[in-house]
């Protein structure tokens, strides 16, 4: 017998073998030798002659639509791309204000901190009329939604308090009758009790970014005026906020940047155990090296530490323990139900547009509107590079720029189609930003390690699900 040439990925794990057929999105363990055959004739594009003793696991497979002609007649475009200005005129939910680009503290891992290909600190300010006139626009584009959330982001802040409480008061005034709601991001060594009536009095969801004990927090996150660490200023105002409001506790959450010098388990124990801070929710970001002008050193000893907390979760994920071995890591697991345990099966017929995963809805995932007025995607973009603009306050949306930046992957249209990981992707279009303009090279070259992190998270989910795994269901709680 002969099937089409399979569009699939053979995956290895352990002594099990397995195959991911691309256009099902179906994940499937095979035998050994059909393991050995499809890998001997995967660079075969026409159809393939199937030795007899395989015959009848294939004739299974079969039924289950798999080795399905690819179908490659589609244009590779944004899913709510074709709606996209009544999305954004109408539909808009979300909006983050970068307040101030000043910060009062310098910590050595930060984008703005010089080691980055960015801008850096400086002493610009959003004005009230910038602010006023973002928040109007907001509204002028949000007429069908019922749920608007606003941000506060820098630099730090609060140290434009007196702009976010005008911001606060415009909006509440403005969005009379939506449910609104406020986040801020702030390193809290500001945090007084006035500020803290303020947050909870106005519905607001605090991140503290605070990385943990006090050799590694004062490591990297330096007060600039006194140049010493901020660990006992930012702990005496969390205990001062948590036991003053202690019911608002559930709004207040960490953002631990993990440095790879540092011990993960130092950082992990005080996030688990400390008394303060055990029962705040605490997510884990490894730091950045998009833009990092110079190579990030690693320690050994820091993966072994991570990936051992890791497997803790997974075992509590499956039942098998009943505490999780990290906060800081149960983003990942919930990452893996959201792309792989939630992904749609089976057979897209006629299809029209597909989009590899990355790029956010702007507006309804992710808006950010700089100091001088400026639209972004969101606040992780290099606002130095002018690809990354997608308007300001007074021309409005730049329709064509955003349809360049969320249908990315037309540039490297032919590589997608043709790629294993489609559905998998998490690239967005940062990883193309080269100077000013968006670079093919750039973004191929972010593939190698974009596949292997998509086979690792298929591996982890087989593993997962073979042990019954209710994923991120109530990790969060433990």
């Amino acid at each position: 017998m002969k099937v089409e040439a399979p569009f699939i990925h053979l995956i290895k794990l352990h002594t099990k073998y397995y195959l991911y057929d691309v256009n099902s999105k179906m994940i499937v363990n095979i035998s050994n030798d059909l393991f050995d055959f499809f890998k001997s004739n995967e660079n075969i594009k026409a159809e393939i002659e199937i030795p007899h003793k395989l015959e009848d696991e294939v004739r299974r497979l079969l039924k289950y639509d798999l080795f399905s002609k690819t179908d490659t007649g589609y244009e590779i475009e944004y899913p709510q791309g074709t709606n996209l200005e009544e999305i954004l005129n109408n539909c808009m939910r979300i909006m983050t204000l970068q307040v101030t680009q000043n910060c009062n503290l310098r910590c050595k891992y930060c984008v703005y901190s010089g080691s980055y290909s960015n801008r850096v600190h400086s002493n610009k300010r959003m004005s009230f009329e910038t602010a006023k006139s973002a928040i109007d626009f907001l509204y002028a584009h949000s007429s069908m939604t019922t749920s608007i959330g606003i941000g506060f982001y820098g630099g730090e802040p609060l140290l434009e308090f007196d702009l976010l409480k005008k911001c606060v008061e415009y909006a509440k005034m403005k969005f009379i009758g939506k449910d609104l709601s406020f986040t801020l991001t702030t390193n809290a060594t500001l945090l007084t009790e006035e500020i803290m009536k303020f947050f909870v009095k106005n519905n607001f969801f605090v991140t503290i970014s605070f990385d943990g004990p006090q050799v590694i927090q004062d490591k990297n996150r330096v007060i600039a005026e006194k140049k010493s660490g901020s660990f006992e200023t930012v702990m005496k105002n969390v205990e001062m906020f948590l036991n003053k409001y202690p019911d608002f506790s559930w709004h207040v959450s960490f953002n631990a940047v993990l440095d790879p010098t540092n011990d993960f388990s130092c950082s992990n124990d005080f996030f688990m155990n400390f008394e303060t801070v055990k029962s705040i929710t605490a997510n884990g970001v490894l730091v950045s090296t998009d833009g990092l002008k110079k190579e990030l050193e690693k320690d050994e000893t820091f993966s072994i530490a991570y990936e051992y907390e890791m497997f803790k979760n997974f075992l509590c994920s499956c039942g098998k323990l009943d505490k999780i071995g990290s906060k800081l890591s149960v983003a990942y697991i919930e990452q893996l139900e959201k792309l792989v345990a939630k992904r749609e099966v089976g057979i897209e017929k006629n299809k029209k547009f597909a989009h590899p995963g990355g790029p956010c809805l702007i507006g309804v995932h992710k808006f950010f509107v700089n100091a001088d007025g400026n639209f972004y995607p969101c606040e992780r973009v290099d606002e130095s590079a002018n690809v990354t603009k997608i308007g300001n306050i007074k021309s409005g949306f730049d329709f064509d720029r955003i349809r360049e930046l969320l249908n990315i992957g037309k540039l490297t249209e032919n590589e997608c189609k043709n790629c294993w990981a489609f559905q998998f992707c998490i690239q967005c279009f940062r990883s193309a930003v080269d100077g000013d303009k968006l670079s093919k090279e750039k973004r191929l070259a972010k593939c190698k390690s974009s596949k292997m992190n998509a086979e690792e998270s298929i591996k982890d989910y087989i593993v997962l699900k073979e042990y019954h795994s209710k994923f991120g269901e109530g990790l969060r709680g433990n």
